[in-house]
């Protein structure tokens, strides 16, 4: 589980990330990708992922794996970010 704190991403008491507008970064400050719309992407612009109905559709691997947004919900905690902004948290720096 990571929780949100204003713009800062945290696990276990660790600062791991951040949003940077539509962005995130690693702790180090590296982009890792970005949000748009109902996508994520990583910082080469390859969708990685994307809202569908209410499931978060990733790519991965030559395979598709579908997660409830409630699942996301409990795993990305706190802050303000739109529900594709901790989809992007949830998918480049939650598991």
């Amino acid at each position: 589980m990571v929780k949100l704190i204003g713009n800062d991403v945290w696990r276990s008491g660790e600062k791991i990330g951040w949003i940077d507008g539509d962005h995130v970064r690693d702790r180090n400050g590296k982009k890792l990708g970005y949000f748009q719309g109902t996508h994520v992407y990583d910082v080469s612009g390859h969708k990685l992922a994307f809202i569908e109905q209410d499931h978060l559709v990733s790519h991965g691997s030559g395979s598709e794996a579908r997660i409830d947004l409630e699942r996301v919900t409990e795993e990305v905690q706190g802050g303000v970010l739109s529900e594709i902004g901790k989809c992007a948290v949830y998918v480049l720096l939650g598991n």
